[in-house]
């Protein structure tokens, strides 16, 4: 029984994503790689300004940096811009090279409202029991729970379930009503 265990315990973590950290020649910069199981490896970076850089295995890179007004500004290598900002209200405004602006607000209830600038409106709240409840104004409802496992569930108005868990190995598993 326990080499058993002391085989599961040592697979757990040469399965399990892991963590490099080294240090370049230039003592200014960290770089840090994460790579997981059946995936690709990304670096993050800080450069001498600040800024964030996470490059992956293809050769795309994204850039994370604050501006002047303490504006957050994400660019990639293909010229897509998006720029995070609070209003005086204290709202998030993200906005995109495209023109597209997503407001995000919370009422006097603590709720929060995602909206953007084609009239969609999204409604995040939560109930007694702690569930998180999403609304739409078009009248769509999901309701985010977890159960006694830990798993968690996501159901919809129309009678539509997914089941979010973890198996030993830390894949997260998303499986639906359906079997799928």
């Amino acid at each position: 029984m326990k080499k058993i265990l002391f085989i599961l315990f040592v697979a757990q973590f040469i399965l399990a994503p892991y963590i490099i950290k080294g240090y370049g020649a230039n003592l200014v910069e960290d770089n840090y790689e994460y790579s997981g199981v059946d995936q690709g490896r990304e670096t993050v970076e800080k450069d001498i300004l600040g800024n964030i850089i996470i490059r992956d295995d293809n050769g795309n890179r994204k850039t994370i940096e604050k501006d002047i007004l303490g504006n957050i500004i994400i660019r990639d290598d293909k010229g897509n811009r998006k720029t995070i900002e609070k209003d005086i209200l204290g709202n998030i405004i993200i906005r995109d090279d495209r023109g597209n602006r997503t407001t995000i607000e919370e009422d006097i209830l603590g709720n929060f409202i995602v909206r953007d600038d084609k009239g969609n409106r999204k409604t995040i709240e939560e109930d007694i029991l702690g569930n998180t409840i999403i609304r739409d104004d078009k009248g769509n409802r999901k309701t985010i729970e977890k159960d006694i496992l830990g798993n968690t569930i996501i159901r919809d108005d129309k009678g539509n379930r997914k089941t979010i868990t973890k198996d030993i190995f830390g894949n997260t598993i998303i499986e639906d009503d359906k079997g799928n």
